[in-house]
Order: structure tokens, then sequence, then C-alpha cells
């Protein structure tokens, strides 16, 4: 009866111990989460030859759009995603300025878990513009558009079209552990 009792101990601490562990994912910063993902493009810039890859915080040749408080000039973005605002905590979208790259990184945070998959959706939606727009027009973009990720932990989504798409993700998975 005294092992069932501990057992029956030991397993509940083992499970409380990681529901604790999941709830982490809570209290990570999308600030903190752009901001690492905005230093590893940082870093391809530059090593593709441009010196100053971020200039006054913004990274060259990008677009950074906060999606629940966005500038007006940067409405047109939300309602290019289909995106309702009321399911967002938080968003941000990173987007190549020149319409010959494809590039789009979009990081939203749910405000709870039942708006998760509305939200995947119209990430999915997106996915299927960018393919509709690159596949006749520019096929290296193309390329980069077929090997997009779309991914979701917690209430964390993440959309990347992406010259090395695994590169950004690896951020997304190493913040959100």
């Amino acid at each position: 009866m005294k092992k069932l009792i501990l057992l029956s101990l030991t397993l509940f601490t083992l499970l409380a111990m990681s529901a604790c562990g999941k709830g982490q994912n809570s209290n990570i910063s999308l600030d903190e989460l752009v901001t690492e993902i905005k230093d590893a493009m940082a870093e391809d810039l530059k090593a593709n030859g441009v010196d100053e890859p971020v200039v006054d915080g913004q990274l060259l040749g990008f677009l950074e759009v906060n999606l629940t408080d966005p500038q007006p000039e940067d409405e047109y973005f939300i309602d290019k995603l289909k995106l309702d605002k009321n399911l967002l905590e938080a968003g941000y979208a990173i987007a190549a300025m020149m319409n010959v790259n494809s590039d789009e990184i979009i990081i939203l945070q749910a405000k709870d878990s039942s708006n998760v998959q509305a939200l995947k959706e119209a990430l999915e939606s997106e996915l299927d513009a960018q393919v509709q727009t690159w596949e006749q027009y520019l096929p290296d973009q193309y390329e980069k558009v077929k090997n997009n990720i779309i991914k979701t932990k917690g209430n964390y989504l993440i959309y990347i079209t992406y010259d090395q798409p695994e590169k950004i993700e690896a951020v997304f998975d190493s913040k959100l552990k």
C-alpha cells in the first residue's frame, strides 16, 4: 500500500511539474522573439554584402508591421492577411519592400488557444495567395514559397517564406521550448 501511495505521489509531482513547464510559453515576449528573428535576418543580409542591415532599428529593405497596432499606411497588410485583430494578443509581420522578393515572416500570438485554428487558416490563405502570385511571376521566388513553413506552438504561430526558413524556424523553436 505504501508503494502505491509513493508511486501515486511521484506521478502526481511529475505531472504537476510538466504542466508548469508547458505554461512557460505564455511568458515569452513576442517583441523578444521578433528581435531575435530580425537579428538572424540581419546576419544573412550582412553575409550577402549589406554593410548596415539595420538602420534606426529597421531591417534594410523590409517592411515591419505591428499587426495589433498598425500605422495607417500598414492597415492594407492586415486586410491582405484577412486577420481578425480581435483574435490576436500580439502580431508582427516582416515583409520585403520590393515586389521582386517573396520574403515574408509573420509571427502571431493568439489571445487564447481557441483562436489558434482561425489564425492558422489565415496564414494558410496567405500561403495560397503567395503561391498564386509567385508561381507565374518569378521562379526563384516561387521556390522559396514552396518551402514555406507554417508552425504553431501553444498560442504562437509563425509563417516563414524566406531563403533559409529553417534558420528562422530554429529561432522560433528555441524561444518556445
